[in-house]
C-alpha cells in the first residue's frame, strides 16, 4: 500500500487522541444515563405503585422478567439471569452467609 504524503505521524497521533476523547465521552455519558435511568426506575416504581398498586405492579415485573429471560438473544437472557440473580443476593443473600442458628441444627 502507498503512504499518503499528506497522511503524517503527527495526523496519526491527533486521530487516536480524538478516538481516546470520544472513548472517554461516550463512556462519561453512558454513566450519567444510568444515573438519569436509576433515579427515573425509582420515580417510575413509585408512580406504577400508587397508581395500580403493589399487587400489579409485581405482576408486570414477573411478566417483564419473563420476557427478558425468554428473549432471543442469549446475551439478553444471560444479563437479566445474573442481574436477577445479584439482585437476589443483595435482598435474600444466601443463608450459608450467616453462622448457623443456635439450637443445635
Amino acid at each position: 500500500m502507498a503512504t499518503d504524503p499528506h497522511y503524517t505521524p503527527e495526523m496519526n497521533a491527533r486521530l487516536e487522541q480524538s478516538f481516546r476523547e470520544a472513548d472517554l465521552a461516550r463512556e462519561e455519558l453512558t454513566d450519567s444515563m444510568a444515573n438519569s435511568v436509576a433515579a427515573n426506575c425509582d420515580l417510575l416504581h413509585h408512580g406504577l405503585v400508587s397508581a395500580k398498586g403493589l399487587e400489579v405492579t409485581t405482576e408486570m415485573y414477573r411478566h417483564l422478567l419473563g420476557q427478558l429471560l425468554r428473549h432471543p438473544s442469549g446475551e439478553v437472557r444471560t444479563q437479566a439471569l445474573t442481574l436477577f440473580n445479584e439482585s437476589m443476593e443483595k435482598f435474600w443473600p444466601r443463608l450459608q452467609n450467616y453462622p448457623p442458628p443456635s439450637g443445635g441444627e
